[in-house]
């Protein structure tokens, strides 16, 4: 029982380590994109404005439908830049500010500021212009969420965020409409203790590129 402990630790340390090498990484990508002039995307900006129902589940769990919806609602606005382009804007970088309000069980500010990475080549896009996207990053609560209090115990203002998005668009078009999982968490004990706070939120909305 002891030396199963101490290897759950040792573990549990590697994940700690991986994700903090992976955000290094990633805001390595932002120096080198923003210092290559080849690379950068100029006037490339997007308005999004989501609305989500957080769950009561982890995020596997709300993604495969087995988590239950509880009574606390946010609306984002947020504002994108693509500063970074490769192989013909297959792939894309971008940065992300949010600004959400929640509504029901919690009601306070959530302030985000994803790193995002953007896939836009798909076999499909002459008939519906498909994108996926994940995003990570720094999250700030102005206080302590209530209904990530009642789901997980305990929470913190200050955690990471990440998103997982898929854009849909005619061809040609502007405007996409977006499907979104908000996630705020610890990161496996990045952030505090590994199970203090976070959750996950469902989110439907809308985008417009100029």
């Amino acid at each position: 029982m002891g030396s199963e402990a101490i290897s759950n630790r040792i573990d549990f340390k590697d994940i700690r380590i991986k994700i903090k090498q992976l955000v290094a990484a990633v805001f390595i990508v932002i120096v080198m994109s923003v210092s290559s002039q080849e690379i950068m995307a100029a006037d490339d900006f997007a308005a999004i404005v989501y609305v989500g129902r957080m769950t009561d589940g982890v995020f596997e769990d709300t993604l495969t439908g087995q988590a239950d919806f509880i009574d606390a609602y946010v609306v984002v606005g947020a504002l994108s830049w693509t500063f970074a382009r490769f192989f013909e804007d297959k792939l894309s970088f971008e940065l992300e500010g949010q600004v959400g309000k929640w509504y029901g069980d919690q009601h306070n500010m959530e302030f985000n500021l994803p790193v995002v990475i953007r896939w836009n080549k798909f076999p499909w896009n002459n008939y519906v212009v498909t994108s996926l996207a994940y995003g990570l990053g720094p999250s700030y609560a102005t206080k302590k969420p209530a209904a990530e209090i009642e789901v997980d115990g305990s929470t913190q203002q200050f955690l990471v965020y990440w998103f997982g998005e898929i854009a849909l668009s005619p061809p040609k078009s502007n405007w996409a409409g977006v499907l979104r999982i908000h996630h705020r968490s610890g990161a496996f004990g990045l952030i505090g203790d590994r199970h203090e706070g976070g959750s996950n939120t469902l989110a439907v909305g809308l985008k417009y590129r100029f």
